[in-house]
């Protein structure tokens, strides 16, 4: 009678089992079967929380070597049976072997003998007692058979821990683009013709013998026919009676090409009314208008600067500027990757870092420095401003005045730029010109030279290396009449210097930073010197700083230097920790004291004493005394700060012999929230602006819009890209304050922080715009989550049996790591709950569908958790696994 297929199968493995008991040592003779089986709860920080499958021979739990190296992260290969392990760990010179198949364990080259009674050759893993875990691997695990739980400490630091941080960064950056994480744009800027929106305020109340004063300032800020609106008000009175002033009145329109820095616009934004002319060199108050193509939000890149080499193939390799992860890759075949790197503007910090197959890190590093001068090659940018000067001189014919500047990015190392002033303002020229260019030598060092005829020239160049040395140097020619009155005392050129040297100093980093300044005059010339030193021992900073003077005069043809007396100020600062065993009322104290010492007299001529301590968690008190020894007076002041939630108050009493000052002030901001009608308070200054008011709710009717009735849902769990101040109100919703106007933000809700486990959003990030000087409306609908259910079922000659201790990948699609790793039980069933909708696969752990010499159908099983109020439930996702051919 012929044989099936399967029954061949079950003979030829019966057939290696065989082989394999009886080639081990020749103590045993048969491999003895477990006392138990059980499923363990294992939580780790870095790995999360699984079920792990163990054995128990009497009391000691044997564990499962496959998954758990898999789970931290340890590198290893199949030996060449295929029925053991090998690799290296935690080094690649630490190499390490197991092979039950011969009875030995291999540690970097020593072999020892493996018992058989101290493994398990299981259906799905290798088994070994945890004392071999923790003399291998450095791995303590503890299990508690009672609770049926494990945990885990390691000796050295977890390979998943660093690979988790780098997968993490890596996600971010796959949808990067332009330097902003990309996601749904779904509350772009919106615009009004009348938004309402902030007034920022602060009284101060001044006292002292026969004198007092209260001042008054208010900044407000609205949206005005879609764009932004601000205007300053201060009064004040006192003894001499009272006065009332508006400045700083401004309306600024800001086109959309002004919110996309990477493009070269042709007009970005409008100003009228109160503004400042745009040259550096000659700047004055206009009552007029502004325009220009500058984008509104700083440019980020300039250049792309190209980095590549060799190293071993296969190996993964990281880019990180200013210690950011910002492009990834794996070197080909031969070894070699290529960057693009993205340069930004400010000063850059270029970090390579390898990652071998044997696990070494490499690390390269370079330094740029890229002011915001510099242009995008081909890019030109314009200022042009016209209008009325403000406190103009009565002597002038004409009030009016004008002024343009252009800039031209002749390379992304090369940036010229002119600018011209016309008006009665500057004399009888009427104009006033400048020229100039700023250029990059070799990538990192910098030169800017301005030129201004009839007037100067100056040069200034710098550099900053990756050892964190920076030196800066400028140098100043003037030109001007000697005849003229006063000529004697203009300079004719002059210098200075800045030098930063940073090193170690016992196994601590300083450093120490000198500088000096020479003006060249007719007559003579005069200078100084300066040098600053910090260093920090434990929780003590103390900081030396010189200063002095050089002068010189010019009698007949010699020069007679002199030097001027010196200043030596010397500071330390000593900062009590929070620890627990200090009583409360000098916890987080700060103390300083500080002395100056005059190099001339060699005595000390003032000394200052200074305590701060933080009380009732919102508050700052501060009292110092200040002595000055060479006028033999002195003065104390005591100070309290406190920030409410609605308003910030800072008082302050400073006394003298025979005479005294009080402070008090009171400073905040109010905010006008569309969305509730309410008035919003706030400690911090809020114009020029932005916020946003986040509704959480149950969507009853599932139409994604709030109505009422709908329940709200009072949660903090909101997370931005940037920085940014959040009240969760008594009403249960979220606001969020210090936006900066006009930016893009990403926002994204942590479903864990909600305080009902089953809710969760349909998307639970997305994008917004800030609107200026508003607080904007946002609402996100909530639902339940979903639920799937399923099995795993083996297909055997007399039907199917249900396959327990399985690891199942569940995947929303779109991601590129696991969502959670799924454990079947002992009957092969399996379940999920809580997850968001959209769509997502399931697929079991392909290595271990490897050992067991079986395929799964389907191999990847695909469904959608729909967005219902009640949740969505699937059940029916099962997989059959077979036998290979």
């Amino acid at each position: 009678m012929p044989i099936s297929k399967d029954r061949a199968l079950q003979y030829v493995y019966v057939l290696v089992l065989f082989l394999v008991f009886f080639a081990l040592p020749h103590r045993s003779y048969g491999q003895r079967q477990p006392d138990e089986e059980a499923l363990l709860t294992f939580s780790h920080p870095s790995i999360g929380q699984y079920y792990i499958s163990v054995v128990f021979f009497g009391e000691v739990a044997y564990l499962p070597l496959g998954e758990l190296l898999s789970l931290t992260g340890i590198p290893s290969t199949p030996s060449t049976n295929k029925f053991g392990l090998q690799g290296f760990y935690p080094s690649p010179k630490e190499t390490w072997m197991i092979d039950p198949v011969a009875g030995l364990i291999s540690l970097q080259g020593k072999p020892e003998t493996l018992q058989a009674d101290d493994f398990y050759l299981g259906e799905q893993d290798l088994y070994l007692p945890p004392g071999y875990f923790s003399k291998i691997f450095g791995l303590e695990f503890s299990v508690n058979p009672f609770n049926l739980s494990m945990t885990l400490k390691s000796q050295y630091a977890l390979p998943i821990e660093e690979k988790n941080k780098r997968e993490a960064l890596r996600k971010k950056i796959q949808s990067n683009v332009g330097g902003q994480e990309q996601s749904a744009m779904r509350y772009p800027l919106e615009r009004k013709i009348l938004g309402l929106g902030v007034l920022d305020y602060s009284l101060n109340v001044d006292n002292s013998p026969g004198r007092s004063n209260v001042g008054l300032q208010m900044r407000a800020g609205a949206e005005v026919l879609g764009g932004d609106f601000q205007f300053n008000m201060n009064g004040s009175k006192n003894n001499l009676g009272q006065t009332v002033n508006l400045y700083g009145l401004r309306w600024r329109y800001v086109l959309p090409s002004g919110l996309a820095p990477e493009k070269n616009a042709l007009l970005s934004s409008i100003t009228l009314g109160q503004i400042s002319t745009s040259s550096q060199t000659s700047s004055a108050q206009l009552t007029g208008f502004a325009l220009s193509n500058n984008p509104l939000i700083p440019r980020r890149e300039l250049d792309v600067f190209v980095i590549d080499g060799y190293t071993e193939k296969d190996s993964e390799v990281e880019l990180l500027i200013g210690g950011q992860l910002v492009d990834f890759m794996r070197a080909d075949e031969v070894g070699y990757y290529r960057f693009n790197a993205p340069v930004t503007y400010g000063t850059v910090r270029l970090t390579l870092k390898i990652y071998t197959p044997q696990g070494e890190i490499l690390t390269e590093e370079k330094q740029l420095q890229i002011p915001f001068s510099f242009l995008p090659k081909g890019f030109v940018a314009y200022n042009i401003q016209g209008g009325n000067l403000m406190n103009a001189p009565d002597s002038l014919a004409s009030h009016l005045l004008g002024h343009a500047d252009i800039s031209l990015g002749v390379s992304n190392a090369v940036t010229v730029r002119a600018g011209m002033s016309y008006g009665d303002y500057f004399g009888a020229g009427r104009t006033s010109t400048s020229f100039g260019v700023s250029t990059r030598l070799f990538q990192q060092y910098l030169v800017d030279i301005d030129y201004l005829p009839s007037r100067f020239y100056r040069v200034n160049a710098s550099v900053f290396y990756a050892n964190n040395i920076n030196i800066t140097a400028r140098t100043t020619e003037y030109f001007f009449d000697q005849q003229e009155v006063n000529g004697g005392s203009k300079p004719l050129r002059d210098a200075n210097l800045n030098v930063f040297v940073p090193f170690q100093l016992f196994g601590k980093f300083s450093g120490i930073r000198i500088g000096g300044e020479n003006i060249w005059l007719p007559n003579g010339y005069r200078g100084s010197l300066q040098a600053d030193y910090n260093y920090q021992i434990g929780r003590v900073a103390t900081r030396f700083n010189y200063r002095a003077q050089l002068v010189g005069s010019r009698i007949a043809a010699n020069l007679s230097p002199e030097f001027t007396p010196g200043m030596l100020i010397s500071s330390v600062t000593y900062s009590l920790p929070r620890s627990p065993g200090l009583p409360v009322f000098i916890k987080g104290m700060f103390l300083r004291a500080q002395a100056a010492y005059n190099t001339q007299t060699s005595q000390l001529s003032t000394v200052n004493v200074e305590v701060s301590q933080t009380l009732f968690k919102s508050g700052r008190f501060t009292t110092s005394y200040d002595r000055n020894i060479t006028n033999k007076s002195g003065a104390i002041q005591v100070g309290f700060l406190y920030d409410f939630n609605f308003i910030r108050s800072a008082s302050q009493y400073t006394g003298r012999k025979g005479d005294y000052a009080i402070r008090q002030s009171l400073s905040g901001s109010l905010a006008l929230d569309n969305q509730s009608g309410k008035l919003l308070p706030s400690n911090r200054e809020q114009v020029s602006r932005s916020g946003i008011s986040v509704r959480l709710f149950v969507d009853q009717n599932e139409n994604g819009v709030f109505d009422e009735g709908e329940a709200i849902i009072p949660a903090k769990g909101i997370r931005l890209d940037k920085s940014a101040n959040m009240l969760l109100g008594s009403d249960g919703i979220l606001r969020i304050t210090q936006l900066q106007s006009y930016w893009d933000y990403r926002l994204e809700l942590d479903i864990n922080a909600l305080p009902d486990p089953t809710l969760a959003p349909k998307e639970k990030v997305f994008g917004f715009m800030a609107d200026p000087n508003r607080v904007k409306s946002i609402d996100i609908p909530l639902y339940r989550t979903g639920v799937l259910e399923g099995t795993v079922l083996r297909e055997t000659a007399v039907g199917f049996e249900g396959v327990g201790g399985l690891r199942i990948s569940l995947k929303r699609i779109g991601d590129e790591e696991p969502l959670d790793m799924i454990r079947t039980f002992s009957d092969g069933g399996y379940y999920a709950f809580g997850l968001l909708p959209g769509k997502y696969t399931l697929m079991i752990d392909p290595k271990q569908l490897e050992y067991m010499n079986v395929r799964a159908t389907p191999d990847l099983l695909e469904f959608e958790i729909k967005a219902l109020v009640d949740g969505d439930y699937l059940e029916g996702l099962d997989f059959v696994l077979k036998a290979k051919d």
